[in-house]
């Protein structure tokens, strides 16, 4: 018997007045119900989407969807929430006082909210409605891609929207509700979770993109609005080879939004921490092939079934993805020798659902024929950065990004005329310069003095060292790798305790003679795949630096089953620096960064020291020509030697996950 998803997709940008528009709303319900339309399985599993966008996306209108939708999802089947719109608050009824000592809901801000007699969709009204759809007992889904709470204010830098509207202040009368008095006994027992919303005991998983005390920012991707959450949960589940569990596929994403916004904490609730080692979406989801389908279509030419909503990054500059081409009926392990294809492709267009490309090196091509293509080069584009501020500093800005490279322009960021592209920004203002993300506002290093030719230099010099950062963190798995986002387990042990929060969080602690000590941790690998595969693991902290120092060659080779510990076994201590201790820093994060190939490669490659000082010089080598160590010797140019008489396909993988120290 088959199963069943009922999804309700809800995304309001265009908000009736007076409530203020936001720009990614619509962006991402449209991404959600693209990855449910193309990943969940067409056997065994039955798809049953309705969405609500803008004036649709009622107060009545969003309980509907719960009443008549998702309460039709019975005990094998899946029932999935989605909400990209504006959080808020209000002031909770007098019935709520003595088991809400602050006297506010948190609310979901529908279409027609505030406008005159309507009201905001409470937590417990969410509660009441998820319970109504638990009776069934279905595997209940949550993502709230919203603020919850917070001042509302708004950082001098920043441009980018917040999904939070301003808490309502009128008295709401118990009567607008739509629980009775019994209902109202049973939110005794509602618990208030991280992310601020009291939700039923009632088995259930919650992804909210930020904490109660955070708002969720809107983000911008080639000139697209989106949420940074939803971005960054859409890229992951794209670029992914398998299921993932709830709790392995938030490690990812939480890694990769608190890399590039700050002040946003995503949270993973559940009822029951055992249900978040299930499958996302209860293994519905489907594995992609480890290949690329070649076709001719009559309107865009020759093109593969990838597009933007698969991960296939945009051309730009000349950088784009190159492919091998091989014969339609190729075995997947034909496909890892290069000297086997047919020919080479670039793709010139990346559109929603595939990608236009140019084939060379096959003659008398016939429309009518279809090849399997591998990646085996991805395109690694300048970052954008935005220089605004006093004339006189942007000038120098200008020309010193320009003529940084050997009087070359940077090959690692490049400016842009306008916040929508920006992935950096730089403030000229009372003669120093200050480096930002337009995502957040907030300064990313130390300010830097003087409008000179050299202060400029400095300037882009961070710039470059932040995006060769930034690059890393945000690397993901090709979208057709075959190897399985579980292949390797990263394990993180304290004291023989396996550690599963995320981030994981590491605390001083004061020996019997009240001294101060470092916390540490140990780290393992482990091979659960069938396959021989290499791994490296590189440490990405808050100073911008990259080590991949935890194993002597740059990685360990680990053969089906087998297992490794970093640093041999070695305890590895986590810090706070001094130096950022003594300035009245507390929390110090860390990014733990897992790629994983079948080939050997070298992430030493990737290397660079904290903010400010001198970049090691990497002893010259000669190295094997693979996808992976082509993509790092450009993506780090160190005069390295490329051993071109071999050509391999590799597959290889990448995840990251957070570890947060605190010092008191």
């Amino acid at each position: 018997m088959a199963s069943n998803i009922y999804a309700l997709l809800v995304g309001i940008d265009n908000y009736a007045t007076p409530v203020s528009r936001l720009q990614g709303c619509i962006n991402d319900v449209m991404a959600v119900e693209e990855y449910l339309e193309t990943r969940v399985k067409t056997e065994g599993w039955n798809l049953h989407l309705k969405i609500l966008k803008d004036s649709e996306a009622t107060r009545q209108g969003i309980i509907d969807g719960f009443r008549e939708h998702l309460c039709q999802a019975n005990s094998n089947d899946v029932a999935l929430f989605y909400y990209s719109g504006h959080g808020s608050q209000e002031p909770a009824p007098k019935e709520f006082w003595e088991f809400q000592p602050e006297k506010l809901n948190e609310t979901l801000v529908c279409y027609d909210s505030r406008m005159e007699g309507g009201w905001d969709l409470a937590d417990k009204e969410l509660a009441k409605l998820i319970a109504e759809v638990a009776q069934k007992n279905p595997h209940i889904t949550l993502i709230l891609d919203c603020c919850h709470s917070g001042s509302g204010t708004r950082d001098p830098f920043q441009e980018t929207a917040v999904r939070q509207y301003t808490a309502s202040v009128r008295s709401r009368p118990i009567d607008s509700f739509i629980f009775s008095q019994l209902d109202i006994q049973s939110f005794r027992s509602l618990d208030r979770q991280a992310s601020g919303w009291s939700l039923p005991r009632g088995k259930h998983i919650l992804f909210a993109s930020c904490q109660n005390s955070e708002t969720a920012k809107e983000y911008n991707v080639d000139g697209e609005h989106r949420g940074a959450f939803c971005y960054f949960l859409t890229k992951t589940l794209n670029q992914t080879q398998g299921n993932l569990s709830y709790r392995d596929l938030f490690k990812r994403i939480n890694a990769l939004v608190r890399s590039k916004v700050k002040q946003q904490s995503p949270q993973l609730e559940a009822t029951d921490s055992k249900e978040l080692d299930q499958l996302f979406l209860g293994g519905a989801v489907r594995d992609c092939h480890p290949y690329y389908t070649v076709s001719y279509h009559k309107q865009y030419g020759w093109i593969i079934d990838g597009g933007a909503v698969h991960g296939v990054p945009r051309p730009y500059n000349g950088e784009t993805m190159h492919l091998a081409l091989f014969p339609i009926t190729a075995k997947a392990e034909n496909l890892r020798k290069l000297s086997n294809k047919l020919g080479e492709a670039q793709v010139t267009e990346v559109l929603p659902q595939l990608s236009q490309i140019t084939i060379d090196g096959i003659t008398n091509l016939d429309t009518e024929q279809t090849f399997k293509a591998v990646i085996t080069s991805l395109p690694v584009p300048p970052l954008g950065v935005r220089f605004v501020g006093d004339s006189e500093g942007v000038q120098l800005l200008k020309q010193a990004l320009q003529n940084i490279d050997n009087e070359q322009p940077s090959v690692y960021v490049r400016e842009v005329s306008d916040s929508e592209t920006a992935e950096f920004k730089v403030v000229a203002l009372n003669g120093e310069y200050i480096i930002t993300r337009p995502a957040d506002g907030v300064p990313i290093v130390n300010q830097i003095p003087n409008y000179s030719q050299q202060g400029a230099i400095l300037v882009v010099q961070r710039l470059e060292h932040i995006a060769r950062w930034t690059n890393l963190s945000e690397l993901q798995s090709p979208a057709n790798s075959r190897i399985s986002a579980s292949a390797i387990k990263l394990e993180i042990y304290q004291n023989n305790q396996l550690l599963e929060d995320s981030p994981i969080r590491l605390n001083y602690y004061q020996d019997d003679s009240g001294k101060w000590n470092r916390p540490t941790f140990k780290i393992k690998l482990k091979n659960t795949s069938s396959e021989t595969l290499y791994c490296a693991l590189l440490d990405l902290t808050e100073q911008f630096s990259i080590n991949a120092g935890f194993f002597e060659a740059g990685y360990i080779k680990l053969e089906p089953n087998q297992q490794g510990w970093a640093l041999g076994g070695r305890a590895i201590p986590a810090t706070v620096p001094d130096d950022l201790w003594h300035q009245g820093v507390t929390e110090y994060q860390d990014i733990l960064k897992l790629i994983v190939c079948t080939n050997e490669f070298d992430a030493r490659l990737l290397e660079q020291d904290k903010l400010d000082l001198p970049r090691k010089k990497y002893t010259q080598r000669s190295l094997r020509t693979s996808t992976l160590n082509r993509l790092m010797s450009r993506w780090q140019p160190r005069d390295i030697i490329l051993d071109e008489a071999v050509e391999e396909y590799d597959d290889w993988v990448a995840s990251q996950v957070v570890i947060k120290t605190i010092r008191h």
